[in-house]
């Protein structure tokens, strides 16, 4: 009996942490009704708010930029330095999110209590990417999109950056009220 309880245990305790973590992007938009009149799109500087602080020189900064102006350009806009008909404000918000996922006990039939031999737990990596296409015009959001999933949070590796930011500019922009051209 002990044996089986003991094999028991390891397998749950190893396939609980080789289990990846079930999550999907959350994706909000708001406004957008009339974006066809649009040709063409500026950057203000993306910001990364980590932990540490505001980075404005953040290493995604780039990578941002790349993956939401293909985006864009899909849709017919075009990027210009100054004097576009949309300006882009973009945000990154990274977070560490502590996770517990089990706690096994020990149950001996000599002891008279379950001792806890292990807690099973984690950090998900949770990132929001927010971006706020502001008519140049008005001075008015146009169009606001937020999609909150797996984004870099501590990693300067640009693969695995360009990776998450891809996969949540791709998310935000299903939303987006002008179809790939």
């Amino acid at each position: 009996m002990r044996t089986s309880y003991r094999t028991l245990c390891s397998v749950l305790l190893a396939s609980t942490c080789l289990m990846p973590p079930v999550r999907a992007a959350k994706v909000k938009t708001q406004g957008g009704k009339n974006l066809s009149q649009y040709e063409t799109y500026q950057w203000f500087p993306p910001r990364v708010l980590t932990k540490v602080g505001l980075e404005e020189n953040h290493v995604a900064n780039p990578v941002l930029k790349e993956v939401v102006g293909r985006q864009l350009s899909e849709r017919g806009l075009m990027e210009l330095a100054d004097g576009a008909d949309l300006q882009i404000q973009a945000w990154v918000f990274t977070e560490s999110v502590p996770q517990l996922e089990a706690i096994v006990y020990a149950i001996d039939p000599n002891m008279l209590y379950g001792a806890p031999i292990a807690t099973v737990g984690r950090y998900n990596r949770q990132g929001t990417l927010f971006l706020n296409l502001i008519d140049r015009r008005t001075k008015k959001s146009a169009w606001i999109g937020m999609v909150t999933d797996s984004l870099p949070s501590g990693t300067l590796d640009p693969e695995q950056i360009r990776a998450e930011l891809d996969k949540a500019a791709k998310n935000i922009f299903k939303k987006y009220p002008v179809k790939k051209k």
